[in-house]
């Protein structure tokens, strides 16, 4: 259901020929028109730089709330990143009318949601912020790791739209807007059990890429929670993980920036069935958000727009669509 793409021909270039690269081109532009989503191998990220974050971030959070908030620099989504707790979010609020199946309602229909059952730890190397200290070298060793996939991803991206390999660059200098997110998932009380099976909303992320290491204790089955992606007849689809792979998906920019051929796919987090073991245990999951720099305008590239595919949105400002997803995602309590 979720194709897997080996990307090493854009990540080890001299190790593959044109051919190489036209082929996993094709590969990923079908991924992003039929699901939106791929789990991408091949991607050259050693696997300690992975597992010493993840070990660093279980530290973090397991620590009491009083040393955790000594790191909220304010609510999700401000400038300088850092800690926020539960019942900070509500990301199913943030439906605008774009994804696959037509987006929610602007019409205050979300305004009942419970808030998502999450934790979370957006860190950021250029905040001037203090960070915790077991999170500051592993975080920074793992942001750079991932901005190396992101450019090979841009480039895999360019290939597969008919771009120049540079075509992106533009877009994301000097310095695009990117967050690397820790979401700690605490183990499920007996009322949060008894809630809505939703533990973090259905949603489409806001802008580029996202680049997601995956909770490998996911069973990738519907019926066991974890992470689900909807499909493009309705149907909802665990992604079962895979050992030392990563899930990327597009945002909505990507909606706009190809006309509709990539549509900004739904998802969301669902709870462990009562009782069982992954609900009496965390779950850490670690999203890499991509988007251009906020003042970049991102329109319909030309290869996506043609005499039978007119431009379908209107022209939109990183930053400005970025600025009122956050705004409607942060919960008033």
């Amino acid at each position: 259901m979720v194709p897997i793409v080996d990307i090493s021909p854009f990540v080890n270039v001299t190790a593959h020929d044109e051919e190489a690269r036209r082929i996993v081109a094709s590969e990923w532009d079908m991924a992003m028109t039929h699901v939106g989503f791929a789990i991408i191998v091949g991607h050259g990220v050693d696997p300690n730089i992975i597992s010493e974050l993840r070990d660093s971030a279980m530290r973090f959070f397991v620590q009491d709330d009083g040393t955790k908030k000594l790191y909220n620099h304010g609510p999700y989504g401000n400038p300088f990143g850092g800690y926020t707790g539960m019942n900070s979010e509500a990301v199913s609020q943030t439906r605008d009318g774009h994804g696959s199946d037509g987006g929610g309602d602007d019409d205050g229909s979300f305004a009942t949601v419970m808030p998502d059952l999450v934790e979370s730890f957006v860190f950021k190397p250029e905040s001037t912020m203090p960070k915790p200290p077991l999170l500051e070298e592993a975080g920074l060793a793992y942001h750079a790791a991932l901005l190396h996939v992101l450019g090979a991803l841009h480039e895999l991206t360019a290939a597969s739209l008919g771009l120049p390999s540079d075509f992106f660059v533009p877009y994301y200098e000097p310095q695009g807007s990117v967050s690397l997110r820790l979401s700690y998932y605490p183990p499920l009380s007996p009322d949060h059990q008894l809630s809505s099976a939703v533990r973090y909303g259905e949603h489409t992320d806001y802008t580029g890429f996202t680049i997601l290491h995956q909770d490998e204790s996911d069973v990738g089955d519907l019926d066991a929670g974890g992470l689900q992606v909807k499909l493009p007849n309705g149907n909802w689809h665990a992604v079962p993980p895979i050992p030392g792979a990563f899930v990327v998906n597009i945002g909505d920019l990507y909606e706009v920036w190809t006309n509709g051929r990539w549509r900004s796919t739904v998802h969301r987090v669902m709870k462990p069935p009562c009782g069982s073991a992954a609900a009496a245990n965390p779950r850490l999951s670690i999203p890499f958000f991509t988007g251009p720099r906020n003042n970049a305008v991102i329109t319909a590239i030309p290869t996506c727009v043609d005499k039978d595919h007119p431009r379908q949105y209107a022209p939109v400002t990183a930053g400005d669509h970025l600025l009122k997803k956050l705004q409607k995602n942060n919960c008033v309590l």
